[in-house]
């Protein structure tokens, strides 16, 4: 079965070939409750001989609740945010699993740490219901980039992708990606003190319009899109939210996961 997973900052995203969810981006330790309330969306996940409650249940009910804001992705809050992911999916048995890294990290020696990190066997119990399923390959790609191959387009083509710790500014050009007019600037929504949409817009074409023109066709994908979209207008007349944003990038994974299946 082949999964796309976005382990963002805020929300993790997931696609298979049916359904596109997601869920917060926070784990912490598990602890005895004396009175449960059972909502819909919580989690809480055993995996390995420890409990942890993941999303939602770990925002209200946590205790040192953390939210992954390294520089690395091989870390463990991607391990137990992606296996639950998988979990909650529906997968078993053998898996294909599609992510995504910032351009500025998507080096060999962080593609092969996530590679290391996820593969393998796993016995994972979510809600009290235990799955086992084997990740065979990981595939990664490009946050940002991701996004593109969800509704692929000839042309010039920017992409901005505004997240919790970084915003990736993408470019191809007729369906190729260009790198030199790529990468990742290191300030995202949740690193600043205050979030401000125009300061926001203004940061972002500060930095591409060293090679970007306001003419250009520039895409906004991620949570925060649509509150960018009218300040970006003013640097980029043609700047636009893409449908369902906040999905765009794991789409995209997914798209490039069936095409390296099929290859």
């Amino acid at each position: 079965m082949l999964v796309a997973i976005d382990c963002g900052r805020s929300f993790v995203k997931v696609r298979t070939e049916n359904r596109t969810f997601m869920f917060p981006s926070k784990v912490s330790g598990w602890r005895k409750r004396n009175y449960r309330q059972e909502l819909e969306g919580d989690i809480e996940l055993q995996y390995q001989g420890k409990n942890w409650f993941v999303g939602n249940l770990a925002e209200r009910e946590g205790e040192f609740t953390r939210q992954a804001m390294q520089e690395t992705k091989a870390v463990e809050e991607t391990l137990l945010l992606a296996l639950t992911g998988i979990h909650l999916s529906g997968a078993q048995g053998t898996v294909d699993l599609v992510t995504g890294l910032p351009i500025s990290n998507y080096t060999e020696k962080e593609r092969e740490s996530v590679r290391k990190l996820l593969e393998g066997h796993h016995e994972v119990t979510v809600n009290g219901q235990t799955k086992r399923f084997y990740v065979q390959r990981v595939y990664t790609t490009i946050e940002g980039g991701g996004a593109f191959f969800s509704a692929p387009r000839a042309g010039l083509v920017r992409i901005v992708d505004v997240g919790a710790k970084t915003t990736n500014y993408v470019t191809f050009k007729d369906k190729v990606f260009i790198d030199r007019e790529s990468g990742t600037i290191p300030v995202g929504w949740e690193t600043v003190r205050e979030s401000n949409a125009r300061e926001m817009a203004d940061m972002i074409a500060a930095h591409v319009s060293k090679s970007w023109s306001s003419d250009d066709v520039v895409l906004l994908i991620g949570g925060v899109a649509f509150h960018l979209e009218p300040y970006l207008q003013s640097h980029f007349r043609y700047a636009f939210a893409m449908s369902d944003p906040q999905t765009a990038n794991v789409r995209g994974y997914y798209e490039v996961g069936r095409a390296l299946i099929t290859l």
